[in-house]
């Protein structure tokens, strides 16, 4: 008999979709991942969460998907061999679409990883983290 609750990875995702969405960008009244949002969510996870950030990649909310699959390119090749993965297994056009585009970002001879993204103090301050461990 299953026993209503959470497993770690469920609270690990939840935590990790609040970091999300306090580093959605608005603009033109839409909800959407600037580099804000990438470099906040990158800053609370490593290789071990490519679980987590796979799974996210199949929510309903197009952030959490596109964040996600931005952080796991950004994880090397490791989070590479995730996406190609999950996109083999992905049914929905959407989710395959924002597979493929993180993709083809991860291939681009111009992309730049998030750590070589230079902010000001003013922008470090604003992005909002992973709360602190107690």
């Amino acid at each position: 008999m299953i026993v209503g609750g959470t497993t770690s990875a469920d609270e690990r995702a939840d935590e990790l979709k609040r970091v999300v969405n306090r580093n959605t960008g608005y603009a033109h009244m839409t909800r959407g991942v600037n580099m804000y949002t990438l470099i906040a969510l990158k800053s609370c996870v490593t290789e071990s969460d490519i679980p987590v950030l796979t799974h996210m990649l199949d929510d309903r909310d197009h952030v959490m998907q596109l964040a996600a699959a931005g952080v796991l390119v950004d994880l090397g090749a490791a989070g590479q061999r995730a996406l190609e993965a999950a996109r083999s297994r992905a049914t929905d056009v959407r989710t395959r679409s924002v597979i493929d585009d993180a993709l083809r970002e991860a291939r681009s001879p111009d992309r730049r990883p998030l750590q070589d993204y230079q902010l000001t103090e003013r922008e470090q301050k604003s992005i909002r983290g992973c709360a602190p461990k107690r």
